[in-house]
C-alpha cells in the first residue's frame, strides 16, 4: 500500500492529529497577565463562521464563563451571522471591515475578553501547526501579521 503526501500530511503532521485551538499557558491556569498580542490561535476547519464557531466556543467557555459576544473581522468568511445560538442563549457576533486582520474577539458575560489568531482554514498542516504552536507559547509577543506569514506566508496583508 502506498501513501501519498498531500496538502492536509507533511512532514508526518497528520491534519486530523492537530489540535484546532491552542491558547497561552496563562490562560490554562488563569494566574498569568496575557502578553503579546493574541492569546491563543484557532484553525477552523472551513471559512463558514456559523458552523465553525461552536467547537470554538465550546473550549472557551471553560475560561470565559457563559460567552456574549464574538467579533470578527468580514473579509475572507462565507457567511457574516449576526448571533448564535450557543449552550442556552443567544451570542452576538459582530462583523467589522477594520476589525484586526486574522483575528476573533470573545466576551464572557463577566467582560473578560481572549483575542484569537485565525489561521486561515485551507493552510496545509504543518503550517497551521507552526503557528498554532508558536502563537500559543508562554511570553510570545509576536503580532497577528507574523504569525499569519508563518501559517500562508502568500497572503499576510
Amino acid at each position: 500500500m502506498t501513501h501519498e503526501t498531500t496538502a492536509e500530511t507533511r512532514a508526518g503532521v497528520e491534519a486530523q492529529q492537530i489540535p484546532r485551538l491552542r491558547l497561552k499557558p496563562d490562560h490554562l491556569s488563569g494566574t498569568a497577565v496575557p502578553i503579546g498580542s493574541v492569546d491563543g490561535a484557532w484553525w477552523p476547519h472551513s471559512a463558514d463562521l456559523a458552523s465553525q464557531l461552536p467547537e470554538l466556543l465550546t473550549v472557551l467557555i471553560t475560561h470565559l464563563g457563559p460567552i456574549d459576544r464574538v467579533v470578527y473581522e468580514l473579509n475572507g468568511l462565507d457567511s457574516h451571522p449576526t448571533y448564535l445560538t450557543f449552550a442556552g442563549r443567544s451570542v452576538r457576533l459582530d462583523g467589522y471591515k477594520f476589525q484586526p486582520h486574522g483575528t476573533v474577539y470573545v466576551t464572557g458575560l463577566g467582560g473578560k475578553r481572549l483575542v484569537i489568531l485565525v489561521i486561515p482554514p485551507h493552510c496545509d498542516a504543518e503550517a497551521a501547526h507552526r503557528a498554532l504552536t508558536i502563537a500559543s507559547e508562554a511570553g510570545n509577543e509576536s503580532f497577528v501579521g507574523e504569525l499569519l506569514s508563518i501559517a500562508a506566508p502568500s497572503i499576510t496583508p
